[in-house]
């Protein structure tokens, strides 16, 4: 048997050691049970997907506390069951955005129940297709990479060069028929990290509380890091550093900070960012807290 043979055959193992996240009646909702103990559900029950979360709880500035069960973020929906659909429509989603590539979208399409207005939002920033980037790693050729720069410089590109997309993805929750709405990409942790850090801080949502639910992911997703590098490993012959490609799988606190750092440099503040970069005033602001708090 060759060596590329053995190769595929432990990366399909690892990939399939995953358990059943059980009957989607039977799933917790974090809005179903007593408010001190809802953050350890925010993360929800999913057979094909690991990073699907739930956005409320954070409290803001001012006191008030974000809204449980109406905004989710999650990595791609490709390989969800017929029980994570059922899951969705229990949950009661009207929206789902995708941030992928048509790229992505034509490799692994997602499942969506019926009757969930699917939107399309593609951000083609360099870094962020994972799947694209696979075949260069695993290769092994990568010592001009710099994984952690590249997360960087994406994060800050998601400022400078995608308004035309998160403004109007903004814009769209302030439309009652559009929640719940599901925010997702690949990983969920880029394009999807970078659309939840957003909506926090217009919510009102301290950047400290904000760059902690965006480095979650690496907690969440963890088991499914972990594989990746055994493939990697394994698909290459062992000839990557697991190490220097780790940053592109999972997410570093530097990554969402070049992005808060980059609305302040470019736009003199986080507020100017919403009023000038993504053209939302002040009312619409004002008019998401009132949709998205309480307390």
């Amino acid at each position: 048997m060759s060596k590329l043979v053995v190769s595929v055959l432990l990366c399909l193992i690892l990939l399939g050691c995953g358990g059943s996240a059980g009957d989607a009646s039977q799933r917790v909702l974090p809005i179903d049970i007593a408010a001190e103990t809802r953050s350890e559900y925010r993360k929800l029950a999913m057979d094909g997907a690991d990073n699907f979360r739930d956005l409320g709880g954070y409290k803001t500035s001012d006191g008030k506390t974000v809204k449980w069960g109406v905004l989710y973020r999650s990595d791609s929906l490709a390989d969800l069951s017929d029980q994570d659909l059922a899951f969705i429509q229990r949950l009661g989603v009207k929206q789902i955005v995708d941030f992928r590539t048509p790229f992505e979208k034509e490799e692994d399409p997602d499942r969506i129940p019926e009757g969930i207005n699917y939107v399309e939002r593609e951000i083609d920033v360099e870094g962020t297709a994972v799947k694209e980037l696979f075949a260069k790693i695993s290769s092994g050729d990568i010592d001009d990479l710099n994984a952690v720069e590249l997360m960087e410089n994406a994060n800050r590109a998601f400022v400078s060069s995608q308004q035309e997309i998160y403004g109007p993805h903004l814009k769209s929750l302030l439309d009652e028929n559009n929640l719940p709405s599901v925010a997702h990409c690949t990983g969920g942790k880029d394009r999807a990290g970078f659309g939840a850090a957003i909506t926090l801080l217009a919510l009102g949502v301290p950047e400290e509380t904000v760059i902690n639910d965006f480095l979650l992911t690496n907690e969440y997703t963890e088991d499914k890091i972990n594989k990746y590098i055994w493939m990697i490993r394994l698909g290459s012959f062992f000839q990557t550093d697991p190490e220097k490609i780790r940053p592109l799988l999972g997410v570093e606190r530097s990554f969402i900070v070049a992005a808060i750092d980059q609305m302040k440099k470019e736009y003199g503040s986080i507020d100017n960012y919403f009023r000038e970069g993504l053209s939302i005033s002040d009312a619409e602001i004002q008019q998401l807290r009132n949709q998205f708090l309480e307390g």
